[in-house]
């Protein structure tokens, strides 16, 4: 579904996030990356929807190169779902508009089948009593299971997570990864970075180490925390386990 291949990001500053990153993500895997702040986890992933614009490499889905710059970045967009630290919900909407907006303005569905998936989304998560809520009135562990919904609505066929419980309180953590964890049960195809290693075990299909701007090491989760290879892996799980 998404091949990355010899994918390099550069800042200005001259920093060299993404050293040569290849990789292929097949339909219905999850694929968790984990790794020390700095190693290039979040930019590779914004990299992924063109977020952030490699400086050099490609980037495939679905069959299509959208490293390429004639290609309309927005229609891969609807495909491909993503979720963010800090929810960026709209806060003058209430949670139903927030949810309908993109498929309503996008033509995909009408005003009413947008509120009607909506609710059974919604449904999904436990929070059919907040449609008609405004973020500010939501803990952030709603927050972000409504940030959630608000991916699912425009129907897409892999969901990129990045860090998605990083800005919670620990007690809201496990409202979360319980919808991720139920969103992988169903099939969906995922990409998440993260730092919740028992959910990297539980849900991963593969787990990858990222370090310095590169892929370390890769396995399943099983071989990845039972009997990790290189030492800059063992070394970190050594302090994180």
């Amino acid at each position: 579904m998404i091949i990355v291949k010899d994918l390099h990001k550069k800042f200005e500053d001259n920093n060299h996030v993404l050293r040569g990153v290849n990789y292929h993500v097949h339909q219905g895997e999850k694929i968790v990356i984990v790794g020390p702040s700095g190693s290039g986890k979040s930019t590779f992933l914004r990299c992924l929807n063109l977020l952030e614009t490699p400086t050099s490499g490609e980037i495939w889905f679905d069959g299509q190169l959208i490293t390429d710059p004639k290609i309309n970045i927005d229609k891969i967009r609807e495909h491909m779902g993503m979720v963010f630290q800090n929810f960026n919900l709209f806060n003058n909407l209430s949670i139903m508009d927030n949810i309908t907006l993109a498929p309503v303005k996008l033509k995909l569905m009408g005003k009413e089948e947008a509120k009607e998936n909506a609710l059974k989304l919604l449904s999904r998560v436990g929070l059919t009593d907040k449609a008609d809520a405004f973020p500010s009135q939501l803990s952030g562990g709603q927050k972000q299971r409504i940030a959630i919904v608000r991916s699912l609505a425009m129907n897409p066929r892999v969901m990129l997570f990045d860090e998605p419980t990083s800005a919670l309180d620990p007690e809201m953590v496990g409202e979360v990864l319980d919808v991720m964890k139920e969103l992988a049960d169903s099939g969906m195809t995922m990409v998440v970075v993260t730092h919740e290693m028992g959910f990297a075990r539980e849900v991963g299909t593969k787990v990858l180490f990222m370090d310095e701007g590169i892929i370390m090491e890769e396995n399943t989760p099983a071989e990845f925390f039972g009997s990790p290879k290189c030492e800059r892996l063992q070394d970190f799980l050594s302090k994180v386990l």
